[in-house]
């Protein structure tokens, strides 16, 4: 390449500081090749500014750049959005993106550096390695990364683990830009899908790992349902918001009653032998209330009736 390219690694944090600081960490360890220049951009949503002892304390570090800004409307996708203006503002040709819970491994940003150019791609997304404090209930179905080789085409990709093109934001370009309704989850999801359906290119890579935390918080019996019930209404909601009424209701409502007829007869059925302890009873009643859950989910997506799973915060 003739000119030197220019990265932005955007993390967004809110109340973290720990995970924060392990991120940041993994981050100024990252070697790249000559081509490349990166910086690390932290945006704060939180009111009182949580994250700007970390900075402070960490800027410099390995010789990377740190930058702090603060986002104080809280939600996701404000948090994005601020990202996306501070990589406009300030010229980067290529977007980072990782979660403050995570922590980036050797060869990670110069990885899907490498990846976007053999594959000509827009977009770059890589695997999470998910390391739990406590292990999920057999009842629920763990995310597994995408079984396929470097350069496999998506039709969507996540905000944990990606670097995207300039050109997907910028205004005489594609001008994508987070949802802001979707403060409850899939803002990332709905944000690649619309990139993709614009043409853009999006491609897997195995190489390019990052490992993230889960703490005890998000593995109870209460966060897990909440968190099945916020991702299923943020569907609904999203598909509600990009094809309309009607062809949501269509799509969802059918869905959702089956959930919830099924899933009412599954945990009702399986409580008698939950009850006495039985560990079939208590995965088959579980998996009811789970299914029970997305469909009421998809009901309340439908009806505009929006959950806040992340107004807890899980992690320090």
């Amino acid at each position: 390449m003739n000119s030197q390219q220019r990265i932005g690694i955007m993390v967004c944090t809110a109340a973290r500081s720990n995970m924060l600081a392990r991120c940041l960490r993994s981050l100024a360890g990252q070697e790249l090749p000559r081509s490349v220049q990166a910086e690390i951009c932290v945006i704060d949503n939180c009111e009182k500014g949580s994250a700007q002892a970390v900075v402070d304390e960490l800027s410099g570090l390995d010789g990377w750049p740190i930058h702090y800004f603060q986002e104080v409307r809280r939600g996701i996708p404000f948090a994005r959005n601020r990202s996306v203006d501070v990589a406009l503002d300030r010229g980067y040709d290529w977007i980072a993106l990782i979660d403050d819970d995570e922590q980036a491994c050797d060869g990670w940003l110069a990885t899907l550096f490498e990846v976007a150019q053999d594959e000509a791609a827009d977009v770059v997304s890589g695997p999470v390695v998910r390391s739990y404090a406590a292990p999920p209930p057999s009842w629920w179905k763990t995310l597994k990364p995408i079984d396929g080789p470097k350069g496999t085409i998506l039709t969507e990709a996540p905000t944990n683990n990606t670097l995207f093109a300039r050109k997907l934001i910028e205004p005489e370009k594609y001008g994508l830009r987070f949802e802001s309704a979707l403060t409850f989850g899939f803002e990332d999801i709905d944000f690649f899908q619309r990139a993709h359906a614009l043409g853009c290119k999006i491609v897997w890579t195995p190489d390019a790992v990052v490992e993230e935390e889960i703490p005890l918080s998000r593995v109870t019996t209460t966060r897990l349902l909440q968190r099945a019930m916020s991702s299923a209404a943020a569907h609904a909601f999203a598909t509600r918001l990009r094809h309309g009424r009607r062809y949501s209701v269509l799509k969802f409502l059918p869905k959702a009653v089956r959930r919830i007829l099924g899933g009412a007869i599954l945990s009702v059925s399986a409580w008698p032998f939950h009850a006495l302890g039985l560990s079939r009873g208590t995965h088959f009643h579980y998996k009811g209330r789970l299914r029970l859950m997305r469909g009421l989910g998809n009901i309340r997506g439908l009806t505009r009736h929006l959950p806040d799973y992340y107004a807890t915060v899980d992690g320090h």
